[in-house]
């Protein structure tokens, strides 16, 4: 597959993300199960498209620091559902955090430090 279809696939998982993220911050328990399966498939598709984009390029046999920091990212981003069920009162500083996370995770992807 293309380096396109990727990246299309990349960035429609991480749309998913984080509007689920943001609905499941404000959402009743009647929604919740729904969301936080459609989370846990967004990040799943941002999983395999990000290492499929590392091959197309041929980055994969020399992941750098950036793509570490990017994963540690993504599982925290990953988890963050479960502090929303948990710590529903914290459900603004947790949406304000994961977008931080994003702006750090797109500038790690843009830059490759």
């Amino acid at each position: 597959m293309s380096y396109q279809f990727y990246k299309i696939l990349h960035l429609t998982g991480l749309v998913t993300l984080f509007i689920t993220l943001g609905a499941l911050a404000f959402a009743g328990s009647d929604r919740r199960k729904m969301l936080m399966a459609l989370n846990g498939i967004a990040a799943a598709v941002m999983f395999v498209a990000g290492f499929g984009l590392l091959a197309r390029l041929q980055l994969f046999n020399n992941v750098g620091t950036w793509v570490w920091l990017k994963i540690a990212i993504w599982l925290i981003l990953g988890a963050t559902p479960v502090i929303l069920r948990k710590k529903p009162n914290l459900a603004m500083p947790v949406l304000i955090g994961s977008i931080a996370l994003g702006a750090v995770a797109a500038s790690l992807a843009i830059y490759k430090p």
